[in-house]
């Protein structure tokens, strides 16, 4: 304890140094050869140009220190990446280019800009600006990403911080709103990490805030991004990081890609259990002999708020019962938490939920309202049900409100020759949709997006990065591939690929159709089936003979299928309203067609390539019907 004492001492001598020749100062900006700094009465930062334009001093007077983790270990905030590129990237000691764009005094801004080089970025200009404004703790930082070449480009931001308090790594921790409750994890007294949750990486979260604090010293740092655009939290105990990285978007040629962050230090905090513009809050509750002491710690976010009051509600999740807790009024929140203690009595059996329902008038006389919460365990231990394996209390992922950077306009028109782009998972080859292509068109050129595993989850070898390329081909080929390496720019594309009059031809399997798991409502529309949910393929059950239902279709010319040629498995999917069904294996339908409004043609193949012939019986994938059927079905895809 004397150690951290005369730490914390020595921190506030230098800041107290530190702003005494700028007391009363209002924000302002200076470059200084590779150097700009931002300061106003609370707040300086110094960013590094040489380094990634990284903020390679971070100084809040009431922590009286500088808490950036040292620069030639990797210290700094707003360090950019992009999470296709492994660590460290080639940003992180890149030279930028920067400028005062404010110098002050109601707020003082900085721009830094470089250029990317790596083809998935390549030509892609990254800019950050960052702003204090006068009085105010809080760094606000803008991201862009500009396309400035002709063609289009997919990317994933990821934003890279690394800060201590005290100049120390033991005590520190963080925190992160997950679906099981705020999910915790840090290095205890020696240094040696604990987790409370989730390992290093939350990739559930409820809420755009990542915050990382050290209790012993009630100093914490808040980091609000955009929930809309949040893909993953990533907080390394050892690296003592705290990041977050962004759903891939696809960049026009020509548009530009813009994201906000805001980074809050909060004095007099333990922890966080919610993160916003409008507040920042923790609470902890512990047992008491009769009933249970919450201690709410409130701060003022980017957004001062008056007249604020805290009504707490904690009830039992397996027995029902709600609990008495007197509610808190502040007059206003302000920079240092606020500490109010509270006692919640008739409590019944653990576990149990906590609600805090946070309101209070902002500015302009407009009631603001903040829910957040927490799973509270006591002797049951984790937020997990033994025998369901779900969480006694989850936490709702709000629906993300996504925007989409597409072109101006865009329209398919059909080749000359078929362009296939075939996107390929596991067993697609017994399905003969290659043998198809290239007997009903000898000319055909099959573009191939296999099915890989990364660092940072499932992705395609190969995806369209624009709506040019994506539109340059006749027919689109999922072979039993999931959403996952879509992500959910990839299912905007193709829903707006089938739009416009783009055709696919989606083939059934363990990734395929409900198991995919796609979330873009208006592609799922499209479809001719319902998806159903996932594990949605079973064994036939009785006669799984192949039959032709609609013999007047095209696609079922010359296919006539032997009494022995039979499907093992399949997707229990519903034919939609106005679907054709082709072929069907006794009642189950295995061959669905569909349309779009513009002229776009779907195939879905619910047959799986999974079980084994018996005796005299032929598996569909061996049967000669089954190669005409799938002839036919591309030669109807593809309008030839």
């Amino acid at each position: 304890m004397k150690h951290i004492q005369n730490l914390t001492l020595a921190f506030t001598v230098a800041a107290i140094a530190l702003f005494a020749g700028s007391a009363g100062a209002a924000a302002k900006a200076e470059k200084n050869g590779d150097t700009i700094i931002l300061q106003n009465d609370v707040v300086k930062l110094v960013i590094d140009l040489k380094k990634g334009a990284r903020v390679a001093e971070f100084t809040y007077q009431p922590f009286g220190e500088n808490i950036v983790y040292p620069v030639e270990s990797s210290g700094g905030l707003l360090m950019d990446h992009v999470w296709e590129q492994t660590w460290p990237g080639e940003f992180l000691n890149r030279a930028y280019t920067g400028e005062v764009v404010n110098a002050g005094p109601a707020s003082a801004s900085a721009r830094v800009w470089t250029v990317g080089v790596a083809p998935t970025i390549k030509g892609l200009r990254f800019e950050r600006v960052m702003t204090l404004h006068d009085g105010d703790r809080a760094l606000y930082a803008t991201v862009s990403i500009v396309n400035t070449t002709e063609e289009g480009r997919v990317t994933g931001y990821w934003s890279q911080n690394n800060y201590w308090f005290g100049g120390r790594k033991e005590g520190l921790s963080w925190a992160r709103p997950a679906v099981r409750g705020i999910d915790r994890l840090g290095l205890d007294a020696k240094g040696e990490p604990w987790f409370g949750g989730a390992w290093y990486y939350v990739d559930d979260a409820t809420a755009g805030w990542n915050g990382s604090y050290s209790k012993d010293l009630k100093r914490g740092m808040m980091c609000l991004m955009d929930y809309n655009d949040l893909w993953r939290i990533y907080d390394n105990t050892s690296a003592l990081t705290t990041e977050w990285m962004y759903d891939r978007v696809a960049i026009p040629a020509g548009k530009t890609w813009t994201t906000a962050i805001t980074i809050i230090p909060v004095a007099g905090i333990t922890g966080f259990t919610h993160g916003s513009l409008n507040a920042i809050a923790n609470f902890e509750a512990t047992p008491a002999a009769d009933g249970l002491t919450i201690e709410h710690q409130v701060a003022r976010g980017a957004v001062p708020l008056k007249d604020v009051t805290l009504k707490t509600r904690v009830w039992g999740l397996k027995t029902q019962w709600t609990a008495q807790v007197p509610d808190v009024k502040l007059a206003e929140l302000k920079e240092t938490a606020d500490s109010r203690t509270v006692k919640a009595t008739n409590l019944g059996a653990m576990p149990a939920g906590i609600e805090v329902t946070l309101t209070g008038t902002d500015p302009d006389g407009k009631v603001v309202t903040e829910v957040y919460g927490d799973y509270l365990g006591g002797a049951e231990g984790k937020n997990n049900d033994p025998f369901s394996m779900k969480p006694y209390l989850a936490f709702n992922r709000p629906a993300k409100q996504k925007v989409f950077l597409k072109p101006d306009a865009f329209t398919y028109k059909p080749n000359p020759e078929p362009q296939v782009l075939y996107l390929r998972g596991l067993w697609t080859s017994i399905f003969g949709v290659d043998a198809a292509l290239t007997n009903a068109f000898p000319k055909v050129t099959i573009k191939d997006g296999w099915l890989d595993a990364s660092p940072v989850g499932l992705t395609f070898s190969y995806f369209p990065p624009d709506y040019p390329s994506l539109l340059s081909f006749d027919l689109m080929v999922l072979g039993n591939v999931p959403a996952a390496p879509f992500d959910l720019v990839g299912q905007e594309m193709l829903k707006d690929y089938l739009s416009v009059g783009g055709n696919a031809l989606i083939l059934g399997g363990d990734q395929a159709f409900g198991q995919a798991q796609f979330t873009n409502e208006a592609l799922i529309a499209m479809l001719p089936v319902e998806l159903g949910q996932a594990y949605n393929w079973r064994k036939i059950t009785g006669d799984g003979t192949l039959k032709v239902v609609d013999a007047s279709h095209a696609v079922a010319a010359g296919v006539n299928f032997g009494r022995k040629d039979k499907v093992f498995y399949s997707h229990l999917c519903t034919p939609r309203p106005g679907a054709k069904v082709i072929v069907a294996a006794g009642d189950h339908p295995l061959l669905v067609l569909g349309t779009t409004p513009k002229g776009g043609r779907i195939a879905c193949v619910l047959a799986t390539p999974f079980g084994e012939s018996e005796g005299t019986d032929t598996a569909f994938w061996d049967s000669p019907a089954w190669r005409t059927l799938m002839q036919n079905t591309v030669q109807w895809l593809i309008k030839r």
